[in-house]
């Protein structure tokens, strides 16, 4: 495996979370300090090395060995294999992450804007971050949001100096469409809600060399989910019970059990 080829299998295999092998090294320390096993518990590279090469790279020793290097020449990881702090925030800015149930208030808060095409790189940031803060499309150039973040966006649009081009509005009702269906329509949740239950359908028949990947999928599903407020969400949402499966830790867990018979 080289380059683009490399890169295309850890993102298929992740679930497109992680791309390369640096980060995919940083992601398995990460979920043995989660699970309560101190990396150094491994006692020599030559051990965990192997586990790697089990794990996930089918024994690619050099692909391995440049990608650890790597990792520490960037002050990612230290030499007892603990992630410092530049390697928890390298993840932080990969993974998604759960947040604690939003109350709703009722309304709608609009973004909407008219950004002229000589300033697209502009109007790509402000959809990147209208994505990344869970807006949703409801037309091709209106995001909407459940969640007051307009103060997110003045500030955003104030830097870029592209105000004369957004306007920021609130309403509390969006046509003569239910809320609860508005939102289904605009973030698919059902789609996404039934990711979760194949999720947690999955999670219950895994054998052990599934129980990583399954962590990476989850992470997938909650980066498509917007993580609205209840009062929006499905009566049967299965996110929280996905949350709760994870946070308990069974695949750690299980992870910790098998890592111990390979160290």
């Amino acid at each position: 495996m080289k380059g683009e080829v490399l890169r295309k299998w850890i993102l298929k295999k992740s679930c497109e979370i992680i791309a390369t092998p640096v980060d995919l090294i940083l992601f398995t320390l990460f979920m043995l300090g989660e699970a309560g096993l101190h990396p150094e518990a491994a006692h020599s590279f030559t051990l965990l090395h192997g586990r790697f090469s089990q794990l996930w790279l089918e024994g690619k020793d050099r692909i391995i060995r440049n990608a650890i290097y790597k990792a520490r020449n960037k002050n990612w990881i230290k030499k007892d294999w603990k992630l410092t702090l530049e390697g928890k925030k390298r993840l932080e800015n990969i993974l998604p992450s759960f947040l604690p149930q939003k109350h709703w208030d009722k309304k709608w808060y609009l973004v909407i804007f008219d950004i002229p095409e000589k300033i697209k790189r502009k109007r790509d940031i402000l959809r990147e971050n209208l994505k990344l803060l869970g807006f949703g499309q409801l037309q091709a150039s209106v995001w909407i949001s459940p969640i007051n973040y307009l103060k997110n966006i003045e500030q955003l649009i104030k830097d870029y100096d592209i105000e004369s081009y957004v306007i920021l509005s609130e309403t509390d009702k969006l046509g003569k469409e239910n809320s609860q269906l508005l939102a289904n329509r605009i973030w698919q949740l059902e789609k996404i809600n039934n990711k979760y239950a194949e999720f947690i359908s999955n999670w219950k028949k895994a054998n052990k060399s599934e129980f990583f990947w399954l962590n990476l999928k989850y992470y997938s599903i909650l980066k498509e989910d917007p993580q609205l407020p209840k009062e929006l969400l499905p009566e049967d949402w299965h996110g929280e019970k996905a949350h709760q499966l994870i946070s308990k830790g069974p695949i750690k867990f299980k992870l910790i059990e098998d890592l111990k018979q390979n160290i």
